[in-house]
């Protein structure tokens, strides 16, 4: 239909409504391609290069949207219409990462006649890099700094490199990300007096952690509740002496040091929480995200004193079912630890060992120190994360060696 009404009055692409957006526009903004093809077929040339009346072409509205398949289309057309800016300077690669749209940041990146626009500058001097960082679209500014094209020491009109951006990040996890990947690629901060560096706060920050405190705390004490019922209601239950059923039983012997690591972490959890919520000091973020680390350590022992209780009930000429038991918390604690690593992670398990262990250079020791002054926080969270990950690789390595031996 389109292509019909084309061919009968071309001049219809080139219709305007109240904004200034042509046919094309609607067309780019819907992602439907087979419009976009028939417009740029029977349409002038000069249809791909309208601007509505803030000045976003056709190619602008696609990566807004982020329909890779129509800016593909639209530049396969017209190739220099990627040329065009916005009323603001800003191409269309601006635009798509400022939506974090990754797919056409990947776009460009791999075609060597666009990647001249990864570094270009809007009216206000930013990057597309400048741009994401000040959208928070952390896997934009992945895929940029990844792939070794980026000029991470641009500065802006406002005499900021892209790193001087992350101080505007309003979530802990966005900055701890930002902070981990922009070091592992080299990059830089403004020229600065030490003593005009303020340190990082964001937006609500302590009454998020005051609120993750409490119900941590909550968490921590159901935990120490059950363990501590847990010591005294003993499988195999008790003799006529007073004493345990099983005592001297290796397995009954696991679960009674499991069920007091679970007892005497998630106490020191519970502490460290109560210490944190009642101050607000640097020591009392590191005392937080300890006691992250202490209530984990809980949790995980309570799951294996559970195997371990079971499999001291169960007759030994059943092996079979305790290795299901065991294959079962097995597979629920190897899902766990991988989702809270993907979910509280900031950068890959690669660029956090290398936030973590680098420095070894004059630059990387002078960045780091940088680092530390305005991001502290980010930088003990990167420190837990990596012993998270040590920790839980050896539970993980213990858990299937044990298992041969069931």
């Amino acid at each position: 239909m389109v292509s019909l009404l084309l061919q009968w009055r071309p001049t219809l692409a080139s219709d305007l409504d109240s904004n200034k957006s042509s046919p094309l526009h609607f067309a780019a903004s819907s992602g439907d391609c087979s419009i976009i093809e028939d417009i740029l077929k029977h349409a002038p040339p000069s249809t791909a290069y309208m601007q509505d009346s803030q000045g976003l072409s056709a190619l602008h509205v696609a990566a807004l949207m982020g329909h890779l398949p129509a800016v593909r289309l639209l530049l396969q057309y017209h190739p220099a219409s990627s040329d065009i800016r916005d009323n603001h300077g800003r191409n269309f690669l601006h635009a798509a990462a400022m939506r974090g749209h990754h797919s056409i940041i990947s776009y460009v990146i791999k075609n060597q006649m666009l990647e001249y626009l990864l570094n270009e500058q809007d009216q206000e001097g930013n990057t597309t890099l400048h741009l994401a960082l000040q959208a928070g679209e952390y896997r934009v500014v992945s895929k940029l700094l990844s792939s070794g094209k980026m000029q991470v020491h641009i500065m802006n009109n406002d005499g900021h490199t892209p790193s001087d951006l992350i101080e505007n990040s309003r979530g802990f996890y966005l900055m701890a990300r930002l902070v981990v990947t922009l070091f592992v690629y080299g990059a830089q901060f403004k020229p600065q007096r030490q003593d005009h560096v303020n340190k990082w706060n964001g937006q609500d920050i302590m009454k998020w952690r005051e609120a993750t405190s409490k119900n941590l705390a909550i968490v921590s004490t159901l935990v120490a509740t059950v363990a501590f019922s847990a010591a005294f209601n003993v499988p195999g239950s008790y003799g006529s002496d007073g004493k345990a059923n099983l005592n001297g039983n290796h397995t009954y012997s696991a679960f009674l040091v499991l069920d007091t690591i679970a007892m005497t972490t998630s106490v020191m959890a519970t502490i460290l929480l109560v210490y944190g919520g009642a101050s607000r000091s640097h020591r009392s973020w590191q005392g937080f995200i300890m006691s992250m680390d202490f209530l984990w350590l809980s949790l995980i022992c309570m799951m294996l004193a559970f195997f371990e209780a079971i499999s001291a009930v169960t007759s030994s000429d059943r092996k079979a079912m305790k290795s299901l038991l065991y294959q079962l918390i097995y597979a629920g604690v190897y899902v766990l630890i991988s989702l809270l690593t993907k979910l509280a992670m900031p950068g890959s398990s690669v660029g956090v060992l290398q936030f973590v262990v680098g420095g070894f250079s004059k630059q990387q020791r002078c960045l780091k120190k940088r680092i530390s002054q305005q991001y502290p926080f980010g930088v003990i969270y990167a420190f837990h994360m990596f012993m998270f990950i040590f920790a839980n690789t050896v539970a993980i390595a213990a858990m299937v060696v044990s298992s041969i031996f069931l």
